[in-house]
């Protein structure tokens, strides 16, 4: 008997790390992902991250990438680095580059190389409402008018030129005056809205028309799906029935009843 058991604990012993091994195999088998799913998940992600919508108006994603109080703070701090990487010295120190297809506006920086490769700023834009009126191209920037006179009898603010009739400026207001916005033209930011100029909010073409000089390069391209390098921030949607939207609520005037 004594040597039968001992027999017994010598084949267990010995067969107990294949039973491990097995286990092992089988824990694989059913918890393990299949390769498959994993190759879906992957596709899955890339999809969401390449911003692969169908058409240019940016609708839900303009609540996926507002910014709250926090992050405007993040990003003061970011530009404060950036603006240190920025050359300066050089006489034209911004290229502004216009997403067509995508409706928004970037500005490069120029690097101690002359390239205009340190992404800054990004803006929203309305392009025109045919896509083929806003001219694709590389131009320079040169007259700029404080308030200009539009072609369908509107007026606009920091007007700046870039070709022929083809301008950068604010969203039109009915007359020349900051409290006679066009409400509903306001919340087509991000659409295809214009007769082939771009339309930006206040604080935004305002930052152009002071900061971009005459002859800064301005490219217009189109890239469906571009996610900007610097995120944006996205505009407040107006009430036509509420008396403070005869105002760009971003219109850095005293008087903007925003600011109270």
């Amino acid at each position: 008997m004594g040597t039968n058991s001992k027999r017994n604990s010598s084949f267990i012993l010995k067969s107990l790390p294949g039973l491990l091994l097995i286990l092992f195999a089988f824990f694989l088998f059913v918890y393990y992902p299949k390769s498959a799913d994993v190759k879906h998940d992957v596709v899955v992600k890339k999809q969401y991250l390449s911003h692969e919508f169908p058409t240019a108006p940016l609708s839900n994603y303009f609540e996926a990438v507002n910014k709250s109080k926090d992050s405007k703070v993040d990003e003061k701090l970011r530009e404060k680095k950036i603006r240190k990487k920025i050359n300066f010295k050089c006489s034209v120190p911004y290229k502004v580059k216009i997403n067509r297809a995508e409706n928004f506006v970037m500005i490069y920086g120029v690097d101690i190389h002359g390239k205009y490769k340190i992404p800054y700023k990004c803006f929203v834009c309305s392009s025109a409402k045919n896509i083929k009126n806003t001219l694709l191209g590389k131009y320079r920037l040169n007259d700029r008018y404080r308030w200009h006179s539009m072609v369908d009898g509107s007026y606009a603010q920091y007007a700046i030129r870039f070709y022929d009739k083809l301008m950068l400026h604010s969203v039109p207001y009915c007359k020349k005056s900051p409290d006679s916005l066009e409400t509903s033209e306001y919340n087509k930011l991000g659409e295809f809205a214009s007769l082939g100029c771009i339309r930006m909010r206040v604080s935004d073409i305002k930052w152009i028309y002071d900061n971009c000089k005459y002859g800064t390069e301005i490219k217009i391209y189109d890239k469906k799906g571009e996610i900007p390098p610097v995120s944006y921030e996205v505009p407040q949607r107006l009430n036509s029935k509420d008396t403070k939207s005869s105002w760009d609520p971003t219109d850095p005037n005293k008087k903007n009843p925003w600011k109270e």
